[in-house]
C-alpha cells in the first residue's frame, strides 16, 4: 500500500486531518488548473470544494478503494467533470445530445482507472476505437479538449461550423450503435 492509499484508507476510518491535508496541497494547483476555463475565482473555489465532497463520497461509498494514479489527478479529473458540468448549465460549453451524457464525461477524464468506470463506460471506450480517425478526433477534440465548434472546423479544414456538427452527430449515431452492438 501506497502514501496516498493509506491516506485513504485513513480518511475512512474518519481521518479528517488527511482530507484538509488533501484539500490545502491541491486548491492552488487546482484553481490555477481551472483559470484556463476563464471563470471568476470563487466559482471556481465552490467548484474545487465540490470536488473535494465527491472524493470523499467516493471514499466513504467504496467506490474509491484503490488508486491507479495519484489522488491529484483523480481529484482534478473530479474537478474537470465539475468545470464542464458547470458550463453546460451556464450554456458556455456546447450541449451534448445524448443520453449517455454523463457516461461520455468520464471518459474526458482519461486519468480515473478504467476499473472505476464501470462496464458501460468500458463498452464506450472500445466503441471509440473502433470508429473512423475522422470521428475518433472530431470526438477527441470536442469532448476531450473543449473545443468549440468554430475551433474544429477551423483546425480539421471543414467548410462550416455546420458541418462540423452534422459530422458529430454522425460520430455520436455510429457510437451508439456500435455500444448496443457490444451490450448484446
Amino acid at each position: 500500500m501506497n502514501k496516498e492509499e493509506r491516506f485513504v484508507q485513513d480518511i475512512l476510518k474518519g481521518d479528517k486531518g488527511k482530507l484538509e491535508k488533501i484539500y490545502s496541497d491541491n486548491r492552488d494547483h487546482f484553481l490555477n488548473f481551472a483559470r484556463k476555463y476563464q471563470l471568476h475565482d470563487e466559482q471556481i473555489k465552490d467548484i474545487y470544494q465540490e470536488s473535494i465532497i465527491v472524493f470523499y463520497e467516493n471514499i466513504l461509498d467504496g467506490k474509491l478503494v484503490t488508486l491507479q494514479s495519484s489522488i491529484k489527478t483523480y481529484l482534478f479529473a473530479i474537478g474537470k467533470y465539475k468545470l464542464i458540468q458547470y458550463l453546460r448549465k451556464e450554456e458556455k460549453y456546447d450541449a451534448f445530445p445524448f443520453e449517455e451524457e454523463d457516461l461520455l464525461n468520464k471518459l474526458s477524464m482519461q486519468e480515473i482507472p478504467e476499473d472505476d468506470l464501470g462496464v458501460k463506460t468500458a463498452l464506450v471506450r472500445t466503441a471509440i476505437k473502433e470508429l473512423g480517425a475522422k470521428c475518433q478526433e472530431v470526438l477527441r477534440l470536442f469532448y476531450y479538449e473543449g473545443k468549440k465548434l468554430e475551433e474544429i472546423q477551423g483546425q480539421l479544414g471543414y467548410e462550416s461550423k455546420d458541418t462540423v456538427k452534422s459530422q458529430k452527430s454522425r460520430c455520436i449515431r455510429q457510437l451508439k450503435k456500435l455500444v448496443g452492438a457490444y451490450e448484446k
